[in-house]
């Protein structure tokens, strides 16, 4: 095998086991920490996407460079079993990411297809708002790249003027904060974490709190318009009864699972307190692995010749 496609294998094969090993870790300290109920959105999504983007970060900035520069011979070499295998394992990582975000996509694109042409549009908060008629009582930021709101005629029917501007602004912010782009990220995120039922927990609690986030930006500490928004989410949860809900993966609805918890919230005295696990801080310090990393290159480079000659 070529030099080129010996660095090929090794990059792959760095990329599964380091991913593999943070999805384990991931999954343990979610199990073990109080970051399910403590936790931000923010910390949430950096949890998420660390055993992809760390792996990614540790392939190239430690495992490419140590590779490189100490390979002394750049000639062709057969590669073993054990390569091959992490390497392979690696391509199902990353093509089993690629198609759960396809499939997203598709969803996104299949709900759009499905409310049909706009019945009328209306301009509220500075925002173009598609008013389709559909079944679903669904008020939703559908789309990543570029989010549009879609509101149902019978929801619009069903709340009143100041209800209806407290919902689109919880769409706002939705849209304000990327969500649905984030939500894409989550679903497609390249790594074995998604196979482990705290994958999805952990997406499906991302996803719980950016809908209390964007509450709290659309109302702030306005009591008026927290009651008003919660009044709606009452409104839509009662219309969703019995109604075939076909909601889009990439749906950010009015009315998810914790509607009981979000009036809860929006009617509490004054949001409660939340506190940060500062996710950027430990992001801060995996940027120095790369410097600490340096003097370990040969180390590095000789698990990386004991990888590739494993078993041939």
């Amino acid at each position: 095998m070529s030099f080129a496609g010996t660095l090929c294998l090794v990059l792959l094969a760095a990329y599964g086991v380091a991913s593999l090993l943070l999805s384990i870790a991931v999954a343990g300290l979610y199990s073990a920490w109080p970051v399910r109920t403590r936790a931000t959105s923010g910390d949430l999504l950096a949890l998420r996407l660390l055993p992809s983007a760390g792996a990614l970060f540790l392939t190239l900035a430690v495992v490419l460079p140590a590779f490189l520069s100490h390979e002394p011979n750049r000639a062709a070499e057969p590669a073993g079993p054990l390569l091959v295998g992490l390497a392979a394992f690696a391509l199902l990582v990353i093509g089993d990411g690629m198609l759960r975000g396809w499939r997203a996509w598709v969803a996104a694109a299949a709900l759009l297809r499905n409310c049909g042409p706009a019945n009328r549009r209306c301009v509220m908060a500075g925002l173009n708002i598609d008013i389709v008629d559909v079944r679903e009582p669904m008020v939703a930021v559908v789309g990543a790249w570029r989010p549009r709101i879609v509101a149902a005629k019978r929801v619009l029917a069903a709340c009143s003027r100041e209800e209806f501007r407290q919902v689109i602004g919880h769409e706002a912010a939705h849209i304000a904060a990327h969500d649905n782009l984030k939500l894409l990220l989550l679903l497609a995120c390249p790594d074995a974490l998604a196979w482990m039922p705290p994958g999805g927990a952990l997406t499906a609690r991302w996803r719980a709190a950016a809908e209390l986030e964007a509450d709290a930006l659309a109302t702030g500490p306005d009591r008026c318009k927290r009651v008003a928004l919660a009044s709606a989410l009452i409104k839509v949860a009662r219309l969703s009864a019995g109604a075939q809900r076909e909601f889009a993966m990439l749906m950010m609805p009015v009315a998810l699972d914790d509607v009981e918890g979000r009036v809860r919230r929006l009617l509490a005295p004054s949001p409660a307190a939340t506190r940060t696990f500062r996710m950027r801080i430990l992001i801060s310090s995996a940027l120095l692995v790369a410097v600490v990393m340096m003097p370990l290159y040969g180390f590095v480079q000789e698990l990386v010749e004991a990888l590739v000659a494993f078993g041939r």
